[in-house]
């Protein structure tokens, strides 16, 4: 019992290690990009942020509060309004957790149960980022009445699977669909319509 318990502990010490590393090593990524770019305070209704240029489209929250909109080399507005709902919702913690969650049973349990689990849990939080990114989708289509614009369709249902369960974002193939810029379809929806 009090070995399994030190196992429990060790789990969530090394989690918190590796929770902490990945906020730091992002951060740093982002600070590097920011002192790269030319930046600019804007203001959207309420929200402050900052828009630098970059070769392509992002958001992001620094650890301190400040929000950054990385905007691409090329005109997007779709993906400009995107990125600006990211800051305006998102809490940009997801990902960082997600990380952990596949590290962990790696460094600390390989056992199969162990990553059962974290395959599980990071599965959750993908759905739970494709319904983030979504709302994001919704509003660029709210504020410029224009579609996202896919880069590859997928081929097949396999691809199309894979895509729903290990991506951040839907399948493209979903993203250009009517259905998916209505709100009151589920996403839920959209798999099973999709896949069968």
């Amino acid at each position: 019992m009090i070995k399994n318990e030190m196992q429990w502990e060790l789990v969530l010490a090394a989690y918190i290690v590796t929770v902490v590393y990945l906020l730091v090593k992002s951060e740093r990524a982002a600070y590097r990009e920011i002192k790269s770019s030319q930046c600019l305070r804007k203001t959207f209704y309420n929200l402050e942020y900052y828009e630098c240029t970059a070769d392509d489209y992002y958001a992001y929250k620094t650890l301190d509060g400040k929000r950054v909109l990385f905007s691409g080399n090329y005109e997007d507005k779709h993906a400009y309004y995107h990125e600006l709902a990211h800051l305006i919702y998102d809490k940009f913690w997801l990902d960082t957790i997600l990380g952990a969650t596949l590290i962990i049973p790696l460094l600390i349990l390989p056992t199969p149960w162990a990553w059962i689990g974290a395959l599980i849990v990071y599965i959750a939080g993908k759905w739970v980022k494709k319904n983030e990114e979504r709302r994001a989708d919704l509003f660029a289509y709210e504020m410029t009445k224009l579609k996202y614009t896919p880069i590859k369709l997928e081929k097949n249902k396999i691809e199309l699977l894979l895509k729903w369960l290990f991506w951040g974002h839907p399948p493209d193939r979903i993203r250009i669909e009517e259905e998916y810029y209505k709100k009151e379809i589920p996403l839920c929806k959209l798999f099973f319509k999709s896949l069968l």
